[in-house]
Formats: C-alpha cells, sequence, structure tokens
C-alpha cells in the first residue's frame, strides 16, 4: 500500500474528529513529520507493514485528539525549531506576535530582558536569536518545564540563563536565583525589559477550549481561579515596579476578554503608554507599558 492509498482510509477517520479540511492538513503534516521529507516526495512510497502499524498507532493518537506537536517532540515557533512535551505549553502564533512587537519596539544593541514563565523557552531563545548581544534570562514554577528550556536554548544555540521560581512567591527574586552574580553585577533595578505570557484562562472558559488543550496541555500554565483572573498579571506588575529601571518596558500577552482589565490595573499602578495591541485577527492579545 502506497502512502495515497493509505491517505483514504485514514482521512476520513480524521474527518471524524476535525472536519475535512483539517483532517486532510493533518495528514499531511503527519507523513511529512513520521519521514522528515515534503509529502509530494512520498506521496507514492510504498509503506511497509511496520511503518503502517506505527502510522495507525499516531493517527489513533491523533483521532483523540492528542497534539501532533507532542507525537514528534516538535513545534515551530518565529522560524526556529523547538522540542516540546506535555510538560511545556505548545508555542503559538499570537505569542510570536508578542516576540515581534518587542523587536520592533526595541532595537537596541544591549538590554537586559526577563521572561516570566517561561514554559519551553522560545520568547526568549527567539529575542536572543533576533538580538544576539542582549542578556537574557528567564523563570518558570517547574523544573520539568525548565529542562525542556534549557533543551532548546542548546538546541537553538541561545545563550539564556534559566532559574527556577514561584512569581507568586513572597521570597526575593534575586535573593533566591542569586542573580546579583549570575548576572555579572547587574542590580535589580537595571532591567529593561519584562514579559510574559502568564496563565490567563479562568477555569470557566474550560467548557468552550478545545479538547487537545485541556486534556494534554499542563493546567499549571494555562489557568487562573475565576475570582482572581488577573493574579499573575498583578503580581508581575508589582515586581516590575521593583526591578525595571525607569523608562523600561512591560510586555504581556493577554486574555482579549480582559485586557481593558489589566491595562486599568497598569494605570492604577502608575505605569504610564499603556497600549493594548490586536493580533492578526484584530484581538486584543498584547499589550506594553513603561515604567515612570
Amino acid at each position: 500500500m502506497n502512502v495515497q492509498l493509505y491517505k483514504n482510509i485514514i482521512q476520513p477517520l480524521l474527518s471524524e474528529s476535525f472536519g475535512e479540511r483539517e483532517a486532510a492538513n493533518l495528514f499531511k503534516i503527519t507523513i511529512e513529520d513520521f519521514f522528515n521529507k515534503r509529502y509530494y516526495d512520498v506521496r507514492n512510497y510504498s509503506l511497509s507493514e511496520e511503518e503502517i502499524e506505527e502510522l495507525n498507532y499516531i493517527f489513533g493518537k491523533i483521532c483523540n485528539h492528542y497534539p501532533i506537536q507532542y507525537i514528534f517532540n516538535k513545534a515551530h515557533f518565529y522560524g526556529l525549531e523547538f522540542y516540546v512535551n506535555e510538560q511545556v505549553l505548545i508555542p503559538r502564533p499570537e505569542t510570536e506576535e508578542l516576540v515581534h512587537l518587542i523587536l520592533s519596539e526595541n532595537k537596541q544593541d544591549k538590554l537586559n530582558v526577563l521572561d516570566i514563565g517561561t514554559g519551553s523557552g522560545c520568547i526568549p531563545i527567539a529575542l536572543q536569536k533576533n538580538r544576539p548581544k542582549w542578556n537574557l534570562f528567564a523563570i518558570d514554577i517547574s523544573a520539568n518545564a525548565l529542562e525542556v528550556a534549557n533543551i532548546n536554548a542548546a538546541k537553538n544555540d541561545a545563550a539564556i540563563k534559566f532559574f527556577q521560581h514561584d512569581i507568586l512567591s513572597s521570597k526575593s527574586f534575586f535573593a533566591d536565583t542569586n542573580l546579583y552574580t549570575a548576572l555579572e553585577g547587574i542590580t535589580s533595578l537595571q532591567l529593561d525589559i519584562i514579559v510574559s505570557n502568564p496563565p490567563y484562562i479562568p477555569e470557566q472558559e474550560k467548557n468552550v477550549m478545545s479538547i487537545s488543550t485541556i486534556e494534554y496541555e499542563p493546567e499549571i500554565a494555562l489557568f487562573v481561579p475565576d475570582e482572581l483572573p488577573l493574579l499573575f498579571y498583578d503580581k508581575i506588575a508589582d515586581f516590575a515596579q521593583q526591578h525595571l529601571h525607569p523608562q523600561g518596558k512591560l510586555y504581556f500577552e493577554l486574555n482579549e476578554f480582559n485586557a481593558d482589565k489589566v491595562a486599568e490595573m497598569l494605570a492604577q499602578k502608575q505605569f504610564h503608554n499603556i497600549i493594548i495591541h490586536q493580533d492578526l485577527s484584530g484581538k486584543d492579545r498584547m499589550l506594553s507599558a513603561e515604567m515612570r
């Protein structure tokens, strides 16, 4: 059986879960990842019994909404390839837009940049590949996520300093991670940029989210209590007040449904030049602000 004939069997099964258009795309991507070749080059390839058995297993998982990125431990972000597993969120296009916003607004050669809740490390790694002289470091509460982030830094030859820290903790961040030493003398008031794509989805919104996200991506990186939708934005803003220098910048990825509330909270904390930015779909998904 060649790939084309196999497609005639598998694609209708995928369509039951995803619809015809997405099913066709999923089949193509899976075959390309499986053989590490363009679909056009393997569409007439004759499949062995072992290959069919392995592909059947893979497509069975996909039909159950298991993310293809976790199957092949691979995701693409801002022109780079990242290792991903269930310990980290799969990088999203909206986060690429956040990286693009930061790069477009900050052309300086040397800046000190902190990413809070780094996950796979996609934000600081993408920034460092485009601004090699920036001093980039990142924190995450999850040791497992930081293992993935370190893999990705090595994979992409990016010099990022990663530290484990809970931003909600009352412990001093700089004392907790010995950053004075790690950052070669940089003080706590010399950060130029703080960026974060924090947990921001209220628990009550689970019923409108995709099965793959709810079932397989890490809850700790997604959800906040319904009664505290701005929990991480508020804590990070307080942290920024302590550690950004005057005119330092704060960048957030947003939940489009409470973007205005985040902006209001930052205004109350005396940030200025607060701007909500729309993504390519016209949704309020990013925010920038400056310290006074």
